[in-house]
């Protein structure tokens, strides 16, 4: 049986939804690891922005940062995720 993403890859009608369909899987991942701890506001071009409470958050969450990406890309099974930018809200 053929993934979602190979489906989606092999068929040109399904073009325009791939983007969304990739942001969509990038921060379900995202969520599935932030373990409460941030909350996922988007996806595009490889930059993943989170959502945290405060700036101190955001120091703990950026010193974190490396091993979050790898994991995250490791978890995604290719490297999606290259940056990381946190919103405060």
């Amino acid at each position: 049986m053929k993934s979602i993403k190979r489906l989606i890859a092999d068929n040109l009608r399904y073009k325009t939804l791939r983007k969304p369909l990739e942001a969509a899987r990038v921060c379900d991942a995202a969520r599935e690891l932030s373990g409460g701890r941030f909350g996922v506001i988007s996806f595009r071009n490889g930059l993943l922005t989170l959502a945290v409470q405060s700036s101190f958050q955001a120091a703990n969450l950026q010193a974190e940062n490396e091993s979050f990406i790898s994991e995250l890309n490791q978890k995604l099974g290719e490297k999606a995720v290259e940056r990381v930018r946190f919103k405060i809200e």
